[in-house]
């Protein structure tokens, strides 16, 4: 903040000056004594100085730990306790997944409209660890579209993620991972989850957001005993995220802004994990980027009355093809007409990285009725190319505020889902959520 004060030498001068005038000694004007020029006025409003705003660190043992315990979270999880499973109650498997260490995770429905998951270690029995639908009541009540997909490097860890669509419609995260003793334990993300490292130290923590609210982001982290916290950057900085900045190796700053509710004027604020502590600046004086060669990017289905056909097409030429109503939206909403809107929609602009064919999915909406279609790419560093756009472009941000980290993310949680869920066949095609007779997600 910009503020003025006095060097102590002018505040010395002024005071003497003062002291004479008061006394009735102020000499006339002209050369003095010395030969020196008489003494100038001098106004408070020319003298300033940068007063850099002060750092508060928060230590992450000041925080509340998160409860891992499979069974503590979260609160649609009927039953508890793990108990042992006969494999004879398995009477459809949903989705089936095998970790690294050849644990085998399923989704499985049983009798009287019950879906539940189930765990196999080391050739040993079946013990299940989540109850998605217990049979009773509104099916709408629990999850829906569950999915399995192993995952490896959150937080060090490996295990597996179940992805589901809650009561509300939006997806949430579920990420399972065993302890050396063998240990059930979980982490819950909701909305936009990333593997990101913040604290520059190698390990990815993760990360998710809910654009355009007060606490638009969150994320889990670990100090060096192994203990997990949860970080919601709404109670520290408030804003939605404006930028992640990394300049070589270490942490990286998250960069925030909130428009000031009296001036009208945006605010700006920065958070960055170092060392097992929060570093919050309030206030900073920032430049946001001006993405002046943006492009625009108009949306391809609009208009159109019939629900456009989707499909996911991963690097190594596995596609997902199609995934009804709810791939459609979810995949829409990158690019448009999410739910949580940005004043500033989708933002891509030029460039001349080439698009990483190693790491690209390929989107591709067609309309069932005119058979024309639409395709765009992205790798894993944002670079993206679209159809009837030369050249390459970067992805800034989307219409949702979400990093296009988490775009790639979820364009391989769709194609990683559709190759264990028993509701796509072999060549990835998407056979319905109708394979449970009596159960309607």
């Amino acid at each position: 903040m910009r503020q003025a004060r006095w060097p102590a030498l002018l505040c010395l001068l002024l005071a003497t000056a003062l002291t004479i005038f008061a006394a009735g000694q102020l000499p006339a004007a002209g050369p003095s004594a010395h030969g020196g020029a008489p003494p100038q006025s001098l106004k408070e409003e020319t003298v300033y100085y940068e007063e850099s705003p002060p750092v508060q660190i928060i230590s992450l043992s000041d925080l509340e730990p998160v409860d891992t315990q499979a069974a503590a979270n979260p609160a649609w999880i009927a039953g508890g306790t793990p108990a042992p499973v006969d494999p004879a109650e398995m009477e459809v498997i949903l989705a089936e997944c095998t970790l690294q260490d050849g644990t085998i995770i399923r989704l499985y429905a049983a009798a009287e409209g019950r879906i539940d998951g189930a765990f196999s270690r080391s050739g040993a029995g079946w013990i299940r660890f989540v109850r998605c639908c217990n049979g009773e009541g509104d099916p709408s009540a629990f999850v829906s579209n569950p999915t399995l997909t192993p995952f490896d490097g959150v937080l060090g860890k490996s295990g597996f993620l179940l992805r589901y669509a809650g009561a509300q419609g939006f997806y949430s995260h579920d990420y399972y991972w065993f302890d050396a003793d063998g240990t059930l334990r979980m982490l819950h993300a909701w909305f936009d989850p990333v593997a990101l490292d913040l604290d520059g130290d190698g390990t990815a923590e993760l990360v998710w957001e809910i654009p355009e609210r007060t606490s638009s982001l969150s994320f889990c982290c670990q100090d060096a005993d192994g203990t997990v916290y949860q970080v919601q950057t709404g109670v520290y900085v408030g804003g939605f995220l404006e930028a992640v900045e990394a300049e070589g190796p270490g942490p990286v700053r998250l960069i925030f802004r909130r428009r000031d509710s009296e001036t009208g004027l945006w605010q700006y604020h920065a958070l960055t994990l170092r060392d097992g502590a929060l570093e919050v600046e309030r206030d900073i004086a920032y430049v946001p980027a001006a993405p002046e060669d943006a492009i625009s990017l108009p949306d391809p289905t609009a208009g159109r009355t019939a629900l456009p056909h989707v499909s996911i097409t991963g690097p190594d030429g596995w596609t997902m093809d199609g995934a009804g109503a709810a791939a459609y939206f979810d995949l829409h909403s990158q690019l448009w007409d999410s739910p949580f809107p940005s004043p500033d929609g989708t933002v891509i602009v030029p460039t001349d990285a080439p698009l990483d064919a190693a790491t690209a999915y390929t989107v591709t909406f067609s309309d069932p009725e005119t058979g024309a279609s639409f395709s765009w790419s992205l790798d894993a560093e944002g670079v993206c190319r679209f159809d009837g756009i030369e050249g390459n472009c970067r992805l800034v941000s989307t219409s949702s505020g979400s990093l296009p980290a988490y775009c790639h993310d979820v364009l391989a949680i769709y194609c990683d889902a559709s190759r264990t869920a028993r509701n796509y066949d072999g060549q990835g095609r998407w056979l319905g959520w109708d394979l449970v007779e009596g159960w309607t997600p």
